[in-house]
């Protein structure tokens, strides 16, 4: 850092020097064209440049000084609060035993959180103000920002609930990605690797400022008992904080297939997105744990849209996307009542269809679709190149 500052002033004075004197020739040469009081006057602007600009360096100087100085003292705040260092504790920790996030997290208040958000807020302040580049900010203060922004349980209990909230928070973030990533060689493997990496933002979610989005449309839905077989069950929208649950649902449903590609997963960059656009239900049993779930894209354009496979117009098209069933919970009904509950909700939606795939050898989900009123209106190749049938649905 001190390097880079003292080479920049160096060559600021270079500068200078090489406009004195070239402000020398010139006076120079008005002396013998217009005598002296012309060259004197010039002599006088010169002297008065020259100056402004060493006080503009010492001004610089001083303003990096200032930088430097606020940035220690940051460090040293932050090492000297106990709520600071009990969140990065909390966080340290859970980054080494991710399955006992529960306890990790049990005494940790939700204001100690916030102070640890508020902490590079201003940060944030200093960048957005160019008092502090974030090459200055990342020896410092790197791993505590991303292990605190990539740790899944903050994501989900405390940034993603009210994310417009955290506007200045995910522009740092923003930069400082991306500031990690241009330095970082993947080939080579040097450079700093950003910790939680598998639990990031992704660019497209940064870029869209998706976290704008607060209330996701599935939120129209009220929570209602859903009784089946002398079992009773929840259906209600899920929230940001059901997120690690639909993952472990999905990662279950995909052990017990004997055929792994009869279903596609959802990504966790797709569940984050439709968190915010679109509909998302899931089924509790009485314990509380999700047993299924559904997520129903909204009419919107983009490749999750099915419309464009069968060239429909995406503003009336919704599609199916995701049914997940826990294999221990099968038998109970849950795939047709998601299918008539996506059928209800087209009204509101204001959905002229709505489209699925199955794969053609999942013959029990393809019965559920064809049983609710969905027919076969083509076969394609799809989520990278396995099989597919494309089912509609119209309303009569």
């Amino acid at each position: 850092m001190k390097q880079i500052r003292y080479d920049s002033r160096v060559s600021m004075v270079l500068v200078f020097a090489s406009l004195l004197l070239c402000l020398m020739c010139l006076m120079l040469i008005m002396w013998f064209k217009t005598g002296e009081e012309a060259s004197v006057g010039i002599f006088s602007l010169a002297v008065t440049l020259i100056g402004t600009m060493f006080i503009a360096i010492e001004l610089k100087n001083s303003q990096n000084v200032t930088c430097s100085d606020m940035l220690i003292d940051l460090n040293n705040y932050f090492h000297d609060s106990d709520r600071l260092m009990k969140v990065y504790e909390a966080l340290e920790e859970n980054a080494v035993h991710p399955d006992d996030t529960e306890r990790i997290w049990r005494d940790v208040k939700g204001v100690e959180v916030a102070q640890y958000c508020t902490f590079f807020e201003n940060l944030y302040l200093l960048y957005r103000h160019h008092i502090a580049e974030i090459e200055d900010l990342d020896d410092l203060f790197g791993y505590r920002f991303f292990i605190f922004m990539n740790n899944p349980y903050i994501q989900e209990n405390y940034i993603l609930p009210t994310s417009s909230s955290y506007v200045q928070i995910f522009e740092l973030y923003t930069a400082w990605l991306e500031y990690r990533e241009k330095i970082f060689n993947s080939e080579t493997g040097c450079g700093r690797r950003i910790p939680g990496y598998e639990y990031h933002f992704p660019v497209d979610y940064l870029k869209r400022k998706l976290y704008m989005y607060d209330i996701s449309t599935c939120e129209v839905a009220a929570p209602q008992t859903y009784t089946c077989k002398g079992e009773a069950f929840t259906v209600r929208p899920l929230k940001f904080e059901d997120m690690s649950a639909v993952v472990r649902l999905q990662d279950e449903v995909v052990r017990a297939l004997p055929d792994s590609s009869l279903f596609f997963p959802l990504m966790r960059d797709e569940l984050l997105e439709s968190m915010h656009l679109d509909i998302l239900e899931g089924v509790f049993a009485s314990a509380g744990r999700l047993v299924a779930f559904d997520l129903l894209v909204k009419c919107r354009p983009g490749d999750r849209n099915l419309a464009s496979s069968i060239k429909s117009d995406p503003a009336d098209t919704m599609t199916f996307d995701v049914v997940a069933v826990d294999p221990a919970w099968r038998g109970y009904g849950f795939h047709r009542m998601f299918i008539n509950r996506a059928i209800g909700a087209m009204p509101t939606a204001k959905a002229a269809r709505i489209l699925a795939t199955v794969a053609p050898d999942n013959r029990h989900s393809q019965d559920n679709f064809t049983a609710c009123g969905f027919r076969i209106v083509d076969t394609q190749t799809k989520y990278g190149g396995l099989l597919r049938n494309i089912l509609a649905y119209t309303p009569a």
